[in-house]
């Protein structure tokens, strides 16, 4: 109970009873930062804190959240909207900035979020994101570009490179 019910936190806690079982192990399975997905025609990711759940538990006075609508390479020559496509990054506000969350809806959100997921686990901050540089031109490489606060109230669409 209060686990996620996905297949790779079952196979994982299953392994991990029997390593408790049958050797020395003590290992659990730390359910911080699971990285899931759903696989929708634009792929929703998710790995960490909800901005909800970060304002709830940091207070919102204590949280930062980066945020921006992009356009992948891919919408250009069909001219589809770029109102589509959004990222958040979630963030103590203090300090550098420990990411608490980070949610992709995008093309291979999924791909993406499995790599930011292992980048959390390793306490990644803003200062460290924002200062990694891009691949470009591909949909993560908006993840390291993003700059725009929510509480700014700047507009959050990506306007070009």
């Amino acid at each position: 109970m209060g686990r996620p019910e996905l297949t790779p936190v079952a196979v994982r806690c299953g392994r991990l009873l029997s390593r408790r079982l049958h050797s020395s192990s003590q290992q659990t399975l730390s359910l911080d930062h699971i990285p899931t997905v759903v696989f929708t025609p634009l792929e929703f990711g998710t790995v960490g804190m909800s901005e909800e759940l970060a304002a709830e538990t940091h207070g919102a006075e204590n949280i930062e959240v980066y945020h921006a609508f992009y356009r992948p390479l891919e919408f250009t020559l069909p001219d589809r909207s770029a109102e589509q496509c959004y990222l958040k990054v979630v963030c103590e506000r203090a300090g550098e900035q420990r990411i608490l969350g980070i949610h992709f809806l995008g093309p291979n959100g999924g791909e993406i979020i499995q790599g930011f997921a292992l980048a959390l686990r390793c306490g990644a901050t803003y200062s460290l994101l924002s200062s990694t540089l891009g691949l470009h031109p591909t949909c993560a490489e908006e993840l390291v570009k993003v700059a725009v606060t929510r509480r700014s109230g700047r507009d959050p669409r990506v306007t070009g490179c």
